[in-house]
């Protein structure tokens, strides 16, 4: 199956829009700036890249659109709930894991996103933050004024299924 460009940035627009109020960056095609993630859409293979110091690394490569979303969405989702948790951090007793909050975030958002996707992610919570109990990220309250903000983000849609 061929990724165009064009499915890409549609795919990326639909996100951002479920995500709105929060800053979701753009997909870049081509060499962006430093620090900054890009994307090439060779014989619609989809390889992701990132410039630091005038040296490009290799962040991946996609032949599935649902697979590279699922990053793109993994990395805008873990911006916002380490923001709200910084917001949330004074509500908890000194020396809690702040990423309980974090996680429990991410873990709604992404929901919210793809459930498909939730369900991935919750499955590497707990070697993925070592030391993290999913029971305490469960039992985490999450502020619920965000999700009537959102529309759920329909994936899989078309031959990327």
């Amino acid at each position: 199956m061929t990724i165009t460009e064009a499915e890409i940035s549609a795919a990326h627009r639909e996100l951002a829009r479920a995500l709105v109020g929060h800053d979701v960056y753009p997909v870049e095609f081509g060499a962006a700036g430093e620090g900054h993630p890009f994307v090439r859409v060779e014989d619609g293979v989809i390889h992701r890249f990132l410039m630091d110091r005038g040296q490009q690394h290799d962040l991946g490569t996609y032949t599935d659109l649902d697979e590279f979303m699922y990053v793109v969405a993994e990395e805008a989702t873990s911006s916002i709930a380490r923001r709200w948790e910084l917001g949330q951090r004074h509500k908890w007793p000194e020396g809690r894991d702040s990423r309980i909050g974090w996680v429990a975030k991410q873990l709604q958002l992404l929901s919210t996103l793809n459930p498909v996707w939730a369900q991935r992610f919750r499955f590497t919570v707990e070697t993925r933050f070592p030391g993290l109990s999913l029971a305490d990220v469960d039992e985490h309250p999450v502020n619920e004024s965000l999700i009537s903000r959102l529309t759920p983000w329909r994936v899989g849609r078309g031959r990327h299924r």
